[in-house]
């Protein structure tokens, strides 16, 4: 009953339940003049001392069973505040401390305190009052910097490629006995985007797709075709950050330019009459080419971790259309599908 009823302390208590564990007890003195002295007491037996660090930290072993025969006890804490040195007394809650030196000043930590055999007990004496933190579990004295997030602000990146086009070679070789065609490949991107906010992003930049090329032969010809695409796009992007990593969902356009040809050949043929006039044509090569232009839709989405301060890397997966009209009757129209798999680096601009 009468554990249920400690009061908490009156200055600043902070109690922890942790799952992580301590080997034993530990008292750490925190803010103390840097290379004083900082004296443990339990009960009343000297339990240890140690001089702070450049800090003004230290850490000492309680060692419960050692000075009192217990694993826990109900404790009140004191400090005493001397010339040279600081002392720290953990006490028994009905047992009477011993008496501070002349020279020294004590003060109470209002409390009754667990100590158990996981607790950590942190006295921070760098105020005009000393306050206690109690954790049950591990602590340590070194400083947690603030955890790093996405940031916000311009950014330039740059990436690898691979590229799919989407039936295209089935396309191209529609009704060619024998057809080929490298359809797939690896490329490069480029460009920048400011966030705005954590949330919220505009970017653009430029996508060199690989180069897609068909070959193909039929009776008496055969043939080489080529496309040689090149994107630029803009696009909105929505962030969901959970640290410094960023997932996100990008939506826009894309302006490609192409240009496009194909090589034909036809094999030299003879005709022979009903006259017996034998009329040949020769072999002849036919090149026709053409540059396109034309609007089309940009998907994706991914995610960065942010590696460093102002570097990143990132990878992504979406899909673009490309679509647009030449000048030169049908040849070199296209309107067809990419699909994108980019990995790559983020740089912070500012």
């Amino acid at each position: 009953m009468l554990k249920s009823l400690r009061p908490l302390s009156l200055a600043a208590l902070t109690l922890f339940a942790g799952s992580a564990t301590a080997a034993a007890q530990t008292l750490y003195v925190r803010k103390a003049p840097p290379g004083s002295t900082i004296n443990l007491v339990v009960n009343s037996t000297k339990a240890g001392s140690a001089q702070t660090d450049e800090n003004g930290d230290v850490k000492i072993s309680i060692d419960l069973p050692t000075h009192v025969k217990k694993q826990e006890i109900d404790a009140r804490v004191f400090v005493d505040t001397c010339a040279a040195a600081k002392t720290v007394t953990i006490i028994e809650r009905d047992a009477a401390p011993l008496p501070p030196e002349s020279e020294c000043t004590r003060q109470e930590i209002t409390g009754v305190f667990l100590i158990r055999r996981v607790s950590s007990v942190v006295v921070n004496v760098g105020g005009p009052v000393a306050t206690l933190l109690l954790r049950q579990g591990s602590y340590s004295l070194r400083a947690r910097g603030p955890r790093r997030s996405a940031p916000t602000g311009l950014v330039a990146f740059g990436g690898a490629t691979m590229v799919n086009y989407a039936d295209a070679v089935d396309f191209g070789c529609s009704g060619v006995p024998t057809c080929s065609g490298d359809d797939s490949g690896f490329s490069y991107t480029a460009g920048a985007e400011y966030w705005f906010s954590k949330y919220v992003s505009a970017e653009g930049g430029y996508f060199k797709p690989p180069d897609l090329t068909i070959q193909g032969s039929g009776q008496g010809y055969r043939f080489n075709s080529f496309l040689e695409p090149h994107l630029f796009y803009g696009a909105g992007k929505i962030g969901v950050p959970a640290g410094p990593i960023r997932f996100y969902f990008k939506a826009g356009f894309n302006y490609h330019r192409a240009e496009s040809g194909t090589t034909q050949h036809i094999d030299e043929t003879s005709v022979t009459d009903d006259n017996g006039v034998t009329t040949v044509t020769p072999a002849r090569d036919t090149t026709v080419t053409a540059d396109t232009s034309g609007w089309g839709w940009l998907l994706g989405g991914g995610a960065e971790a942010w590696i460093g301060k102002r570097f990143a890397v990132y990878g992504e997966y979406g899909g673009a259309g490309i679509k647009g009209d030449s000048a030169v009757a049908d040849q070199g129209r296209i309107d067809n599908r990419i699909s994108i798999f980019i990995f790559g680096g983020r740089v912070l601009i500012k």
